[in-house]
């Protein structure tokens, strides 16, 4: 196994330094990239790519979600096995090897430029990586390509011209909803050019020639085929089929048509890049393959691919879905098994399981063992308000639970509950782009054919707290509890609701049950604080800031907090220093340079004072008066 790898390779290093690596690795994730996109007409850059490099013909997913994608793209491993099954609700564990760790092992300088929330460090992948770079400006959910280039591009013109080789990982989130350049294809041919640009200063700074590198995706987009609009729901191939081109010194240009996996990729890229020292341990014995192989003498590895959603059982608790995909057949297990003869129908259109009984019983068995393979350790992530808002913007829900499912009962089938999602994420895009009055139309309509369905009473809430209609809001998120009491993001949006009513003792309450089932929820011990410190309980909103802090010391609102409860306490030392540390975290904040200016200004600091009123009128012309 790969922990197996590392160990060896940690106890190798006490001993003495292996020799520097040879060639560097550059990984290029291209979020929700289809496979069939990859043209010259859509994409000339990754085209040019392929006629330098290996072009994959049949490259799989292991599901059609960003985060689980990503973790098996950097571990080898199938979900199952290193437990992240979908976005935003886990984390991979520390303990768990990646390929960055075993890359740091062996000398590599490492780092990633993240475009995206969804892999944030706090989901785990960080592990490895010298440099993590996920920052986003604001309260955006993505950051664009070219941004995300440029600092790849500074990192790369920081480094010393004897620097040992690195491990780059570049994720770029174009071409995923919303398509902000006006359609699918549009998104493409935009990061395309991104793409091109970044890939000419490689050529410019000499590294091309000798790099390995590897251009794929983490899964496709479902334009409408089988019903769906983009993806998450379904694992048909329109969103597990996914481009791999793969560039490096002395491997043959040219096509491979035999199936292959995403968590192949990373163990051909190390073979590639010959990282290993001599007398290193074999290649781990992840679920991954090395492919040069196959590459080099043009064979088939005869590999199966497992391919998972969870989204619509955490999501809305109905059936999760997984796959077995061979290069003939695709079986997909589901309470309404699907098999599909993928030559004859590679649009998956004829269900053959109904007439197929012993070969359904067959891949049946391949699925239950995959999945039922390692022993998981991924974390839970905590609910996070501003975080899931983010995420609501790009499509995903999180977790929500309608009515348990009895002792023995089935889940019901995604495929019949097609119409009912197709609603749901109706709404969400509608309320996304500012028309909420037809959202929640669509969600009305969604509650006419489910009534007992979390996420339509979640979002509703969600809607009308945004309309300032929270008398109504405070009602949807009631009903919202009330079908799934662990929904702690409910809670806290029903506790916001009872603020902006007043209701302030039943606000305390809901807060209160949010930290008792989540004793690190930061946000919920802020508001506790500010509750306490608008009813004059300069104590308890002291010690509820400060907890929040001890938490996440980078946490903006509850230093501010901290500052204020200190001014109306007469302490500037104390409220000086904790407006320093909130102004540290967000120096253009308007709010808490005014309160600093006031703290100064307590403590006989003049200077300081005027600076820091400057500073505040600066920022916000509300306090220039």
């Amino acid at each position: 196994m790969l922990s197996a790898l590392l160990a060896a390779l940690v106890a190798a290093s006490a001993c003495g330094t292996p020799p520097p690596a040879r060639r560097s690795i550059l990984l290029v994730t291209i979020d929700t990239l289809r496979a069939d996109h990859v043209t010259a007409a859509l994409a000339p850059a990754l085209s040019r790519v392929g006629t330098e490099g290996v072009v994959f013909d049949n490259a799989v997913s292991v599901g059609p979600l960003t985060l689980p994608s990503h973790a098996s793209l950097l571990t080898g491993q199938f979900p199952p096995a290193h437990g992240v099954r979908d976005n935003y609700l886990f984390a991979l564990d520390t303990s768990t090897p990646t390929y960055t760790q075993l890359l740091k092992t062996r000398g590599y300088d490492t780092a990633a430029f993240i475009s995206a929330v969804v892999l944030d460090k706090r989901y785990g992948l960080a592990s490895g990586f010298d440099v993590y770079d996920d920052a986003i400006d604001g309260d955006r959910p993505e950051r664009p390509a070219g941004l995300t280039l440029a600092a790849a591009e500074r990192w790369l013109a920081g480094r010393a011209a004897n620097a040992p080789p690195f491990f780059m990982w570049v994720h770029l989130f174009e071409p995923h909803a919303p398509y902000l350049a006006g359609s699918y294809a549009a998104e493409v041919t935009a990061v395309d050019r991104e793409v091109a640009r970044f890939f000419d200063v490689l050529r410019g700074r000499g590294v091309w020639d000798n790099l390995v590198l590897s251009v794929t995706a983490d899964h496709g987009e479902s334009l409408g085929e089988h019903g769906e609009d983009t993806h998450g729901f379904f694992i048909y191939d329109s969103t597990i089929r996914i481009p791999w081109l793969l560039k490096a010194p002395g491997l043959a240009a040219g096509r491979f048509a035999p199936q292959v996996r995403l968590v192949d990729v990373m163990p051909t890229m190390l073979a590639l890049a010959d990282t290993a020292a001599p007398g290193a341990p074999e290649a781990p014995a992840v679920e991954g393959t090395d492919l040069v192989p196959s590459l080099r003498a043009g064979t088939d590895p005869g590999l199966s691919a497992y391919a998972e959603t969870l989204l619509p059982k955490h999501q809305f608790g109905w059936s999760e879905l997984s796959a077995i995909r061979t290069p003939d057949l695709k079986f997909i297990e589901a309470p309404e098994p699907e098999l599909y003869r993928l030559r004859d129908d590679p649009g998956e259109s004829r269900n053959l399981a109904a007439s197929e009984a012993a070969l359904v019983a067959k891949m049946r068995r391949v699925v239950a063992a995959t999945a039922a393979s390692g022993t998981p350790s991924a974390m839970r992530t905590q609910a996070d308000a501003v975080e899931a808002q983010k995420l609501m913007a790009l499509g995903y829900l999180g977790r929500a639970f309608s009515t348990p499912i009895s002792s023995g009962a089935q889940r019901p089938d995604p495929k019949r509950k097609l119409e009912v999602y197709r609603l749901v994420m109706s709404a969400l895009t509608l309320s996304e782009a500012g028309t909420p009055d037809a959202a929640l139309t669509a969600l009305a309509a969604a509650e006419r054919a489910e009534p007992d369905l979390t996420q339509v009473h979640y979002l509703k809430g969600v809607i009308l707290g945004g309309l300032e209609r929270y008398r109504e809001a405070a009602i949807a998120l009631e009903r919202t509890v009330a079908l799934s009491p662990a929904h702690v993001l409910a809670r806290f949006k029903l506790a916001l609701a009872y603020l902006r009513l007043g209701e302030h003792a039943r606000a305390e309450a809901v807060l209160l049950a949010v930290v008792a089932d989540e004793p690190n929820n930061t946000r919920a011990y802020q508001n506790l604080a500010a509750l306490a410190y608008s009813r004059g309980d300069l104590d308890r909103a002291e010690q509820m800031a400060r907890r929040a802090v001890d938490i996440d010391p980078a946490y903006f609102d509850a230093w501010n907090t901290l500052g204020a409860v200190y001014l109306v306490r007469q302490r500037p030392a104390d409220a000086i220093a904790a407006l320093e540390r909130a102004i540290g975290i967000r120096p253009s904040n308007g709010q808490a340079q005014h309160n600093l200016a006031l703290a100064y200004q307590a403590a006989g600091d003049t200077r300081g004072a005027a600076e820091a009123r400057a500073a505040a009128c600066r920022f916000d012309p509300r306090f220039c008066q």
